[in-house]
């Protein structure tokens, strides 16, 4: 599983609530940041997926979504339970 993190290259709360849940399931992850001036037409073209706000996450190489959409998919993946806690080392 490939965990990509698109974010922008300021301070966001969502998305430091995402590495922190990627970080705490001990999940590895790359991370691609933005300059918060970019247009996010401009994103969404790089990334071949249209966006509408960063932080976006993207699994092997598919949308998944923002931090919610993230928790559900690593629920449903049986790496965390649905307080954030690893419940399982794949």
């Amino acid at each position: 599983m490939f965990i990509e993190l698109h974010l922008y290259d300021k301070f966001d709360k969502t998305a430091l609530d995402i590495l922190k849940l990627l970080d705490d399931a001990d999940i590895t992850f790359s991370v691609c940041t933005y300059s918060s001036k970019e247009p996010i037409e401009n994103i969404s073209k790089k990334l071949g997926s249209p966006i509408k706000r960063l932080p976006a996450v993207f699994v092997d190489g598919e949308k998944i979504g923002r931090y919610y959409d993230l928790v559900e998919f690593l629920v449903s993946k049986g790496y965390i339970d649905y307080q954030g806690k690893r419940c399982q080392v794949k």
